[in-house]
């Protein structure tokens, strides 16, 4: 295992979550009438972050 690959596949799954936690976050306010929040698109980008990347670590250390 290469840990060049990890970090590849980090910075891949970096900017894809960043996208999809800024448009979760603006259809959810939009929802419950909210203000768009920089704290829900963090813990919305984290979630997605951690859904794309442990199962990615997972396969290629395996």
């Amino acid at each position: 295992m290469y840990y060049t690959d990890i970090i590849l596949i980090a910075a891949a799954c970096m900017s894809i979550p960043l996208v999809c936690a800024i448009f979760f976050d603006a259809f959810y306010a939009e929802k419950k009438n909210k203000p768009f929040s920089l704290k829900r698109v963090s813990f919305w980008y984290a979630l997605l972050f951690a859904v794309s990347f442990i199962p990615s670590v997972l396969l290629i250390t395996k």
